[in-house]
């Protein structure tokens, strides 16, 4: 059993605070904070964010898998918040005139519209290019990767129950790494295929299946993890500015190593201090953050706010509203409803 004095919120708020940074410094154009990147690239928050989930979930599965209540719960940590995020964006859009009330009702935008409120947020048509970066809202590509991740985990541990859930596990993550170096190896490729292949869980199940495992060993390796983080750190940055590498999201050869050891860096962090979890006394803007940053980004790029630092901190600070406000007016209150079902 997992303890439940841990620190994940908090981790959840840096991993996506480190993709807004990312975001604003690129795309608002901050050229003198480009070097901060480098520092940020040894801790791109999407993977953390995997490897989070696929150690929480498991548990969550593990604990009680009803399938029902599994789905259901899902259901209500993604898709309200995401929900206003696409009326949100469909206002937005209006606004800065790249589409007028009239085009909601096309083939087109009502095909994307579908799109967003289920789970294939990764397509753009073209009529949508032309506002802020030319995507309305990028980041929304790892919704379906996480939604295949929560579909495919049932199955894993409900099918073929005479294999070992453990070697279920290693097996797929196997194939996840090997299927990683396939896409390595075709490279940047425009077939529709390759592009799809790259917005799936498949490259990135072995960073959800790492959490999975840990969590499953748990009893086992806890005493090598938990008040840990400072050795995990140091082997990390040290193997990372040993072999002239870091996390990537399509790893080639050795860079796998640097994610999966930025995996059990993630979990190590979680169960370390694990007192300043309280700090935000369960209020977790994370997500918010993650899924309205891009959408403050665009408007300051269609506003033509680039090159200045003021624009960068008034997009973390626009961003840390609306997730505010969409934590505890939708988000909270859609969580509520989490024991009301059975």
């Amino acid at each position: 059993m997992i303890s439940r004095n841990n620190n994940f919120d908090l981790i959840r708020l840096f991993a996506a605070f480190e993709v807004l940074l990312g975001h604003g410094i690129k795309h608002l154009e901050m050229k003198d904070l480009f070097p901060f990147l480098n520092i940020t690239a040894f801790f791109p928050g999407v993977l953390m964010f995997f490897t989070i989930s696929g150690f929480l979930i498991f548990a969550s599965f593990d604990r009680n898998n009803n399938l029902k209540k599994y789905f259901y719960n899902r259901f209500l940590r993604l898709f309200p918040a995401l929900w206003l995020c696409f009326i949100l964006t469909l206002i937005l859009l209006i606004i800065f005139r790249t589409i007028s009330a009239s085009d909601l009702f096309s083939t087109t935008m009502l095909k994307w519209s579908i799109a967003q409120i289920t789970f294939f947020q990764f397509w753009t048509p073209d009529i949508l290019r032309s506002w802020g970066v030319g995507t309305p809202n990028g980041s929304l590509w790892t919704i379906p990767v996480e939604i295949e991740y929560y579909l495919l985990l049932p199955m894993i541990v409900l099918l073929f129950k005479n294999i070992k859930i453990i070697t279920k596990l290693f097996f797929i993550a196997a194939c996840s790494i090997l299927f990683n170096a396939y896409l390595s190896y075709l490279g940047r490729e425009e077939e529709v295929i390759v592009k799809l292949a790259r917005v799936s869980v498949l490259p990135y199940f072995y960073c959800f299946l790492v959490g999975a495992i840990m969590y499953v060993y748990w009893v086992k390796i806890k005493k090598f993890i938990e008040g840990k983080v400072h050795y995990w750190l140091v082997i990390f940055i040290s193997f990372c500015l040993i072999v002239d590498t870091h996390p990537s999201y399509y790893p080639k050869n050795i860079q796998m190593i640097s994610n999966i050891f930025l995996s059990v860096l993630t979990i190590s962090l979680a169960y370390t201090l694990p007192a300043t979890g309280k700090i935000l006394k369960g209020n977790d803007i994370s997500y918010g953050i993650y899924i309205y940053h891009m959408l403050v980004i665009n408007s300051l790029v269609a506003l033509g706010y680039v090159g200045k630092i003021k624009y960068l901190v008034s997009a973390i600070v626009l961003t840390a509203i609306l997730s505010s406000v969409s934590w505890f007016f939708v988000e909270r209150k859609a969580l509520s409803f989490k024991s009301r079902i059975k």
